[in-house]
């Protein structure tokens, strides 16, 4: 495969178990379908695994940015400039693959993205994004083990945000637990 940017053959290279193609002049990368979700499901203990920023997953709320600089490096498709979710990240996507292509410092602006989405959730947010990843357990792409381990995930940062929002009632429910013990 060769890189679009630079016309230059690609390297492989593993990240988190994942074989990406990585062009050795520019340090763009190329991911397979699902591989750019894989791998940030990986990252981070999997901090941002309910995170589902899906670039194919609701076409009407797709964020084309415009045409691309190149053709798909796996089939030769006309790339389009997408958007990365509601983030400020271009990133260049195949219509008929589903492969997406990085420029080099790109995997670290999404990851500083996904840094932010986090931080920025409330209470009534993050129940949003439970009822969502409840729907997903029974109807998601991901199989149930990993829609459950994004349930699972997004219930633990509900916990956490709540305790940021609410420290009294967590006094409270501390204070009743040692009145009360089990």
């Amino acid at each position: 495969m060769k890189c679009p940017k630079c016309d230059v053959a690609t390297e492989p290279v593993e990240m988190k178990s994942i074989t990406v193609d990585r062009c050795p002049q520019c340090g763009g990368m190329w991911f397979d379908q699902d591989e750019l979700r894989l791998l940030k499901d990986r990252e981070h203990h999997g901090e941002y695994r309910w995170v589902d920023v899906d670039l194919w997953k609701d076409a009407e709320k797709l964020n084309v940015a415009g045409e691309s600089y190149a053709d798909c490096p796996q089939d030769g498709t006309p790339m389009a400039t997408v958007r990365y979710g509601d983030s400020d990240v271009a990133v260049e996507a195949c219509p008929k693959c589903f492969g997406i292509w990085l420029d080099a410092g790109e995997y670290d602006k999404i990851i500083g993205h996904l840094d932010r989405k986090v931080d920025s959730e409330t209470v009534a947010d993050l129940l949003a994004d439970v009822e969502e990843e409840f729907v997903e357990l029974f109807t998601g792409r991901e199989g149930l083990k990993s829609e459950a381990a994004d349930l699972g995930k997004v219930l633990y940062l509900l916990q956490l945000r709540f305790a940021i929002e609410h420290p009294m009632l967590v006094k409270i429910k501390e204070a009743v637990r040692h009145l009360f013990p089990e």
